[in-house]
């Protein structure tokens, strides 16, 4: 890949925002924000949900204008006023909502409205196969380009989106939250295309709160807080202190072990099926208790939580609730019981993005704030009151409607609308997956109070260090059956992943 030189001989950025700044409705959101990408390099942009990032993100790929400063593509003052404008300056942006055609296929979603043609004018298949199949090859990718996009998994179509922009001779890559849905074995895959495609000369934008992997991936680190520049530095000269200083401005008090009480059980599962999901599983979590499942993607976890709340069907086993065997025929029966679920998919299966705060937080039990089927909005109101003010969220009004709040915001209203059904039993599904730093230490002290107070949590995590410093009994699932079941002082990272990736 060709670079551009100054009349010094020294490499430009492939990409320059300099001075950049955006408003909405006279909420400054980003100010005189400074951004070098160059070529060869992975440039990391790290900061609080709320701090400018997504912002950006859409500013470099056309979507917003920003209303001060400039980009520069090598060296030259461009405007990028759509995403049209973005792919022909090479600047290609992979959300962490993929964009793909579900119903195509691997190959005709990487040159979806760029089909090569025949000399008769239709669409060269063959050709299409050929280069689907070489870019595969070049980026080590395990995908059949004739696989419909929707049968594949979310890090296979990850892959599909990163072999559409190499197909497109994309410069820039900006990456938002890429292992946000992926296993350890999978970011893996990841890490290892990221580096192929720097070394081609790609200048990647690299977006995550998982700190440990901006260490792992990245050379340059920018930080960013409240619509600013907080810090800028190669990611060799820092470690993770110098970066939660900066994205937060505030120290957290260490995490202290806690002695639990653990009484009865709450939950017990027996021979627990869905065909085609999980089999035989027998688990049981008692009050008081954080019981971890772990696994890697596809070994069950989300479908046995939806289970336990009647969200699946072909259902066998037994369930006990408080030792009475209980059948849950859907979720409302489910909040009858005490059983709450928080869905790990909070876009898709959580919001109401559209719908106020409100009745983001009391959709789930209405009943509670009724009488004779009338809506009672003074206790509707003061409920969403305790809810801001016991977990935190941080909004303008409970009207507000809920896409508006930030990510770590959004889950504990999600978090607040279980609480609802007043459960006994919380069942947690990828709880601070997207949330930043600080709304993740938030949430895990939300979860040491619950249990105090005598809930019973299962708790399912693709955060290693999150399952490890929360759960006091681990489960790890692995092709849908138990694989191990793992005290607090014999769980460490190896166990687990040797239990998830190598059990007989």
């Amino acid at each position: 890949m060709s670079q551009v030189a100054d009349d010094r001989g020294r490499a430009l950025p492939l990409l320059r925002a300099s001075a950049v700044g955006k408003s909405f409705v006279g909420n400054r959101v980003l100010d005189d924000v400074d951004l070098d990408v160059m070529p060869n390099e992975v440039h990391a942009i790290v900061g609080e949900n709320g701090a400018g990032k997504s912002t950006l993100i859409k500013i470099l790929g056309g979507v917003y204008p920003p209303d001060g400063g400039q980009l520069f593509i090598d060296g030259k003052v461009c405007r990028l006023r759509s995403p049209r404008d973005a792919l022909a300056a090479g600047i290609v942006v992979i959300h962490q909502e993929l964009s793909l055609a579900p119903d195509l296929s691997a190959e005709e979603n990487i040159f979806l409205g760029r089909f090569p043609r025949t000399v008769f004018g239709t669409v060269a298949r063959a050709q299409i196969r050929r280069r689907a199949e070489d870019l595969f090859g070049q980026l080590g990718i395990a995908v059949d380009p004739r696989s419909r996009v929707g049968t594949l998994s979310i890090a296979q179509q990850q892959m599909v989106e990163i072999a559409k922009a190499v197909s497109i001779e994309a410069r820039v890559l900006v990456l938002d939250e890429p292992t946000a849905v992926l296993d350890e074995r999978r970011v893996e895959v990841l890490f290892a295309t990221i580096e192929r495609l720097r070394a081609k000369g790609l200048g990647i934008v690299y977006i995550s709160h998982h700190l440990e992997e901006i260490f792992r991936i990245a050379g340059k680190v920018t930080v960013l807080r409240d619509g600013r520049v907080a810090g800028v530095a190669q990611v060799s000269a820092v470690d993770q202190d110098w970066l939660v200083d900066r994205m937060i401005g505030r120290a957290f008090a260490p995490h202290k072990e806690r002695a639990r009480t653990i009484r009865e059980p709450a939950l017990t599962l027996r021979n627990f099926s869905v065909p085609g999901e999980f089999e035989d599983v027998s688990l049981s979590v008692s009050q008081g208790e954080i019981l971890g499942l772990a696994g890697l993607v596809g070994a069950g976890r989300t479908e046995l939580a939806r289970a336990i709340v009647g969200l699946s069907r072909g259902l066998s086993g037994t369930l006990k609730v408080f030792g009475r065997p209980v059948k849950v025929a859907n979720p409302t029966t489910a909040a009858h019981l005490g059983i709450a679920y928080v869905t790990e998919d909070r876009k898709a299966q959580g919001l109401l993005p559209n719908r106020p705060v409100r009745e983001n937080a009391t959709i789930a039990n209405l009943r509670r704030f009724s009488t004779a089927g009338v809506l009672r909005l003074s206790a509707e109101r003061g409920y969403v009151g305790g809810v801001i003010k016991r977990l935190d969220v941080r909004l303008a009004s409970s009207g507000a409607e809920i896409r508006t709040l930030s990510g770590g915001n959004q889950q504990k209203v999600l978090i607040g609308r279980a609480l609802a059904v007043e459960p006994k039993i919380l069942l947690l599904d990828e709880p601070t997956r997207g949330v930043d730093i600080g709304a993740k230490q938030e949430i895990y002290a939300l979860i040491e109070r619950l249990v105090a107070e005598g809930m019973a949590v299962m708790l399912i995590s693709s955060d290693m260090e999150e399952i490890l410093r929360l759960a006091d009994r681990i489960v790890v699932l692995r092709r849908g059956r138990l694989a191990a079941t793992l005290s607090r002082s014999e769980a460490t990272e190896s166990a687990i992943m040797r239990a998830a990736a190598l059990a007989a």
